[in-house]
């Protein structure tokens, strides 16, 4: 093959990778991910494109967004991700947006719309923990001591979760996330059930939602 033609494919190699989830032209936003269900037939494949994504956010679109972020927040707990999930979680924290500011994405699919929305209740807990801990949102990522003491004097800004959040009905269906080899549990008794996840009528794991 001659090289200008290599060289053709390995653009579109590189073109594809760069957009594993696209189902629609590139320049499109929001570019879906598949559903929970879709995910859940194929998680290590799924996993695995996960790991190879080179962007944050869909071609095109240089800067970062809250909803950009609900969404890898979404693959990150449906594809039982716990390392991609907090990583994404002190990426939202360091970014400092208000999780009351994540716009509702109106997304199509009834499935993954509750998934979406049940993100910001894990992102109000984890934060408003370490919030209560005297770090807020502004603090750098770094803080002296001197720093810290002076944040816990200062009157403690909590997270509240969107609006939108609390008008998305729940799963008529439940929705069983598997967790580590394809563990599942057996209801919504479990102590482990995460009851963030219960509203919405899912049922998972309490995610590991704390950082340092």
């Amino acid at each position: 093959m001659p090289k200008h033609k290599q060289l053709d494919r390995l653009r579109q190699i590189a073109r594809r990778l760069k957009c594993l989830w696209c189902k629609s032209p590139p320049d499109e936003y929001p570019v879906f991910p598949p559903t929970p269900q879709a995910l859940l037939t194929q998680p290590n494949l799924y996993r695995e494109r996960l790991l190879q994504r080179v962007q944050r956010t869909t071609r095109g679109k240089g800067e970062d967004t809250p909803l950009f972020s609900l969404y890898r927040l979404y693959l990150h707990l449906t594809l039982n991700d716990n390392v991609g999930l907090r990583n994404e979680l002190g990426y939202f924290w360091y970014a400092k947006w208000p999780v009351a500011s994540i716009p509702d994405p109106r997304d199509p699919s009834k499935s993954r719309y509750t998934v979406l929305s049940a993100m910001p209740a894990l992102l109000v807990e984890s934060f408003n923990e370490r919030i209560k801990l005297g770090l807020p949102r502004k603090a750098d990522s770094i803080v002296t001591r001197e720093e810290l003491e002076q944040y816990q004097k200062e009157e403690k800004v909590f997270e509240s979760v969107p609006e939108w959040t609390t008008q998305v009905a729940r799963l008529e269906e439940t929705l069983v996330i598997p967790h580590d080899n394809n563990e599942v549990l057996a209801s919504f008794e479990d102590e482990r059930a995460s009851g963030q996840l219960a509203a919405k009528n899912i049922l998972h794991w309490q995610p590991h939602i704390h950082f340092i």
